[in-house]
């Protein structure tokens, strides 16, 4: 009896000049100021990465993380996003195999917009330092693409409020399904 190549296992894992990624998924969300801490929300999030492979098993590339949530109660239309984007290095311990581990850091940040009963938007945002920490698996499904799924963990430090000039940080765990080519 022969024993057949699991799914994904018969394509080579090899990573060699560009690479372009993106992915969906759901994120949870929270922030922290100054005494205070919001509770989470949950919504839709996604990635967008572009790079290049320096060799087999590592990977330099610039990403762009973002969530967004839009609540509405007693007439008042609240969305809040927030978003990173990156310098990232992505590290396969092992290079003829699909795990990886990613960190970043650049810029992030957040903004509120509140749609009023009457009609105009009131709008918050704040900027700060973004970065970022994750892991995935490249599941080899032809030569040059994989479908990959991740948990990345983003978010925002150091930004301080418009109007109240209030320091305020953002963050989102995030979980879903990306598309590599390689």
């Amino acid at each position: 009896m022969t024993a057949l190549p699991a799914f994904g296992q018969s394509k080579p894992q090899t990573r060699d000049g560009f690479t372009i990624s993106f992915g969906l998924g759901g994120g949870t969300a929270g922030s922290t100021c100054d005494g205070c801490d919001s509770d989470r929300k949950t919504a839709p999030s996604g990635y967008l990465r572009l790079g290049g492979a320096l060799r087999p098993g590592l990977i330099l590339a610039g990403e762009i993380n973002g969530w967004s949530k839009t609540e509405t109660e007693q007439g008042l239309e609240a969305e809040l996003t927030i978003v990173t984007v990156n310098a990232l290095v992505q590290w396969y311990p092992q290079p003829a195999a699909g795990f990886f581990v990613s960190g970043g850091i650049g810029a992030g940040s957040m903004a509120l917009d509140v749609k009023l009963p009457t009609g105009p938007t009131v709008s918050d945002h704040t900027n700060g330092l973004g970065y970022q920490l994750g892991a995935g698996y490249d599941i080899r499904l032809a030569r040059n693409f994989s479908l990959t799924p991740f948990a990345t963990y983003f978010a925002t430090a150091g930004g301080k409020v418009d109007s109240s000039g209030q320091k305020i940080d953002g963050n989102v765990f995030h979980v879903g399904l990306g598309f590599t080519w390689h």
